[in-house]
């Protein structure tokens, strides 16, 4: 899918930013005072900021979505995990999913600002200089973050990739889904052609998102039921042409 760079997408491009920007002392604030409140609460307040950034991406991006299979998420907590194509699915997502919560090298948490908002967010920080610790430092966070109720999503890819570009899926979702015995609620979307990674410009479009039903391990093994997540992702990415 090629875009054209116009004008118009330039000056809504821009007036995105601007306004998306604007919001961000605030919510930097809002993640320091709201630090004393419980962390569904104090979640719920500082993500507000993503109802706010999907209205702009609408209205003044021209990027609007769609979800297919919200009935399939189930009642109790699990993992998400989806291919990771732009900053749009760390935004949108939010909307329309239960409350999950990220996962993050340490390093993050002391940006001064950003760092403040990440915390608050009950975000999992994992220290990956710490190699097969850093998965043990994942799974006991990922636990007490299940109990208070939160969901944890996940992007096996380990980065953003352009759209029609595959990459072997990583096994830290189903290692941490098999530590924790939660099944895997798989996602797919075509996010990168709207908000390309690495890029400035918005381009109008309608983005999909498929949910699939929860996938289960058919067996212990960590390759094996990642290459079931890896085979449903990549099949829903190819019927999308992304």
């Amino acid at each position: 899918m090629q875009h054209k760079l116009t004008l118009a997408i330039i000056l809504r491009s821009i007036t995105f930013w601007v306004l998306a920007g604007s919001v961000l002392p605030f919510y930097c604030i809002l993640a320091l005072i709201s630090a004393p409140l419980p962390p569904r609460l104090r979640h719920r307040l500082i993500m507000s900021a993503s109802i706010y950034f999907t209205f702009l991406l609408k209205h003044i991006g021209h990027i609007k979505y769609t979800v297919e299979g919200v009935d399939n998420v189930p009642v109790e907590p699990a993992i998400f995990a989806g291919n990771h194509q732009s900053a749009w699915e760390t935004v949108v997502l939010n909307c329309f999913l239960p409350q999950c919560v990220w996962i993050m090298k340490k390093e993050v948490f002391n940006i001064p600002f950003y760092g403040w908002g990440v915390r608050g967010l009950s975000t999992i920080a994992i220290d990956r200089s710490k190699g097969e610790n850093a998965m043990t430092q994942m799974i006991t966070q990922g636990r007490e973050r299940l109990k208070h109720g939160f969901w944890i999503i996940m992007f096996p890819e380990g980065t953003r990739l352009k759209p029609k570009v595959r990459k072997p899926f990583k096994h830290g979702a189903a290692k941490l889904a098999l530590s924790l015995n939660v099944p895997i609620v798989p996602f797919a979307h075509n996010a990168g052609y709207y908000l390309p990674r690495n890029s400035f410009w918005l381009y109008p479009g309608t983005v999909n998102v498929v949910i699939g039903q929860p996938i289960y391990p058919k067996s212990e093994v960590p390759a094996e039921y990642t290459h079931q997540l890896e085979e449903w992702v990549h099949g829903q990415l190819d019927k999308m042409g992304s």
